[in-house]
């Protein structure tokens, strides 16, 4: 018995520690109430995590109905503060564009996808005033 103990033992701390770590990377989780595009992918409301996929990238995941999505991102360090992510709306749809961390962090800018600068000309040319917002999401 002392011996399947002492066996065991170390695999649940290796594994306790694994999951500790895994959890502390994640850059940010939000509970978005709508519809979002991240590039040229569409992502329903749900809760999200984010990560860092590699040096100048993301993963946006949602477990829960296995939606996700990868972006660029470049490094901002404009004094924005708070845990929030930013999205425009652009007639009526949404877009990720910043992920931040707080107050003394540095945070991520997503480049403007082909589909939201292709919505703001066509609103243009339609004679509509551009009527983008800035919508934020409290992150934990």
């Amino acid at each position: 018995m002392k011996r399947n103990l002492i066996g065991i033992l170390p695999l649940l701390v290796i594994s306790m520690a694994l999951n500790v770590t895994a959890n502390a990377q994640a850059l940010a989780k939000a509970n978005v109430p709508f519809a979002f595009r991240v590039g040229s992918a569409s992502l329903p409301a749900g809760t999200y995590k984010i990560d860092r996929a590699g040096d100048g990238a993301i993963s946006i995941r949602n477990s829960d109905v296995t939606a996700g999505a990868m972006s660029t991102v470049q490094h901002d360090s404009s004094g924005n503060t708070g845990y929030k992510l930013v999205f425009h709306c652009v007639g009526g749809e949404y877009f990720l564009a910043e992920i931040w961390r707080g107050s003394g962090n540095s945070g991520l800018v997503l480049p403007r996808s082909k589909q939201e600068t292709k919505l703001e000309k066509e609103l243009l040319a339609s004679g509509q005033r551009n009527t983008s917002e800035q919508i934020l999401i409290a992150t934990y």
